[in-house]
């Protein structure tokens, strides 16, 4: 489970940018909406981050897949016959600012698995990681460990896995996370593949092209899509009222053709390739594919625009699968659609802005940051500019010869 993620000098964000899902005490509306881990500690099930376009939303999407893609691939993709490195490919701090361009990013995120909380950040630049830290507090006793602390000169083993990591220590390059490379090894202790668990536990995802909806459709059907699976699917596509009455897949060299049936107006059964769908019912079942998994395993997830070729009321049907289940799932989701901006809805701690400056520099902030008094509307006020995070629109002139002089 997700309890924050910190990140700073990436894309937009020069400063340190900071996403808490921790739930503020002070708000009593809409229990259902946190995950009770103990009587002192909630933290939020769904969170939406609104702004205009070009502030940052898709950016902070970024951060945590990039976060994930070099906690996951630096050791495996170390010293491979490239021209440009691995670490290069993934540097891309905030070019407006001439201290910033050659600046190290950081990273750092918060999880709790099985009764511990892990603290895993690091730093690096274009070709080499500067620092890195893990460490481990038992929930129940509050006791902190440090498993890893490294920096350019220092690189420190904590002593619950000194007798069995020290002497890899010197085999660990400068563009390769400690993370990474322990992760890959058998050992004894599991914290290093726990906290790498937990950082591919959440799942980012765009949706910017539909090769991505078939990669996803063809996971939900693969060879672990059962019966009940399907009986819940079609549950679903009924609630949604699309008209989908049978779904079907086969199997055929290695692919999975996927079918849908409609009823006829003579009331009989006609057969459609998926393909023959709309991409708001294509996108709907791939969405409910991966809620589905998030909510059988505890998972997260992070969508981007989860209201492109939705209706408002089908993206609160989805959202509302979370909120009532009986597991840890978590959904991060950006959007322009103020439907569900809404106090009856949500919480003042799940929503959540990102802004630019003129200087190109986005920030994050929640709407927790505000007073605000019981009878004011959220949504009117943001579309109004209370909170900032909207377009600044400018008066601009017509082509010239646009209307034919």
């Amino acid at each position: 489970m997700l309890v924050l993620f910190r990140f700073k000098n990436f894309g937009p964000f020069r400063d340190e940018t900071t996403l808490d899902m921790r739930a503020v005490k002070a708000y009593k509306e809409h229990p259902y909406n946190l995950i009770s881990e103990t009587e002192e500690n909630d933290f939020l099930k769904v969170v939406s981050i609104f702004g205009a376009n070009a502030s940052g939303k898709s950016n902070f999407i970024d951060a945590y897949s990039m976060f994930q893609r070099i906690a996951r691939f630096s050791f495996q993709e170390n010293n491979k016959d490239t021209k440009e490195t691995f670490l290069s490919k993934c540097y891309n701090p905030f070019m407006l600012d001439a201290e910033s361009r050659s600046d190290d990013t950081e990273f750092e995120a918060v999880y709790h698995l099985d009764g511990f909380e892990y603290k895993y950040g690091f730093t690096y630049n274009s070709h080499k990681i500067t620092s890195e830290w893990l460490y481990s507090t038992n929930l129940s006793t509050n006791r902190q460990s440090i498993i890893v602390e490294r920096s350019e000169k220092n690189f420190t083993i904590g002593s619950s896995i000194k007798s069995t990591c020290e002497k890899y220590k010197d085999d660990i390059d400068a563009d390769v996370l400690s993370l990474s490379f322990f992760s890959s090894l058998k050992l004894r202790s599991k914290v290093f593949e726990n906290v790498l668990y937990c950082v591919l536990d959440f799942l980012p995802l765009k949706f910017d092209c539909s090769g991505e909806f078939d990669v996803i459709v063809d996971f939900l059907f693969s060879k672990t899509f059962e019966k009940s699976d399907k009986t819940i699917l079609l549950e679903f596509l009924n609630a949604i009222d699309i008209g989908i009455v049978d779904i079907y897949a086969e199997n055929k060299d290695g692919k999975h053709n996927i079918y849908t049936y409609h009823y006829d107006k003579q009331g009989k059964k006609v057969k459609f390739i998926l393909d023959q769908e709309s991409a708001g019912t294509r996108k709907a079942i791939a969405i409910f594919g991966l809620v589905k998994l998030a909510i059988d395993h505890g998972k997260g997830l992070m969508i981007d625009e989860l209201h492109n070729q939705l209706h408002p009321l089908l993206q609160k049907y989805i959202i509302d699968l979370i909120y009532n289940s009986n597991t840890k799932a978590q959904l991060i989701y950006t959007t322009h659609d103020t439907t569900l901006l809404d106090k009856q809805y949500v919480r003042r701690d799940q929503v959540w802005f990102t802004d630019k400056n003129e200087y190109g520099e986005s920030t994050l902030y929640s709407l927790a940051d505000y007073k605000i008094r019981n009878d004011k509307s959220f949504t009117k006020d943001y579309l109004s500019g209370v909170y900032d995070a909207i377009p600044n629109l400018k008066k601009f002139s017509r082509w010239e010869g646009a209307d034919g002089n």
